[in-house]
């Protein structure tokens, strides 16, 4: 068994010696599947949540709690695909565009025109109301609703 003793820095302040063993060689991982972001001819109205890689416990329960509200209370408008859901990692290359198209700055649920991408709402309050789960779901659907009004 081959060993290696590391140096480390500790909360930018102390160095710690850490010896680890190398049981085997680092394995290849498959390239990760890189989501179109492509809308059905028929959406009217995407609603993306756009996370990265790592996510915390946070970023989870907003996408959770957006998925939710968009499955349960625009299901007929999913069916008919006038309504796509979509979660996209914005770490992928493929998907790294989105990050400046909608000038993203942190994990972000977004309102999309499928006809007139130039037309987005941001949905900025999430990250306040995601511990409340009712007010979370309510400032969705109504943005939404609104959103398809406008």
């Amino acid at each position: 068994m081959k060993t290696r003793t590391l140096l480390l820095a500790l909360a930018g302040c102390a160095i710690a010696a850490v010896t680890v063993a190398i049981v085997a060689p680092p394995q290849k991982l498959s390239p990760p599947t890189v989501v179109a972001a492509t809308p059905s001819a028929s959406a009217e109205i995407l609603v993306y949540y756009f996370h990265a890689t790592t996510r915390c416990a946070t970023c989870r329960k907003i996408e959770a709690y957006a998925k939710e509200t968009v499955t349960t209370r625009f299901a007929s408008d999913l069916e008919a695909r006038r309504l796509e859901w979509q979660a996209v990692n914005v770490d992928e290359a493929a998907n790294r565009h989105f990050i400046r198209d909608f000038g993203l700055y942190t994990r972000s649920v977004v309102i999309v025109d499928a006809r007139h991408p130039k037309r987005f709402k941001v949905l900025d309050q999430t990250w306040q109301l995601v511990r409340d789960k009712e007010a979370f779901q309510k400032y969705v659907e109504q943005e939404i609703r609104a959103f398809r009004r406008s």
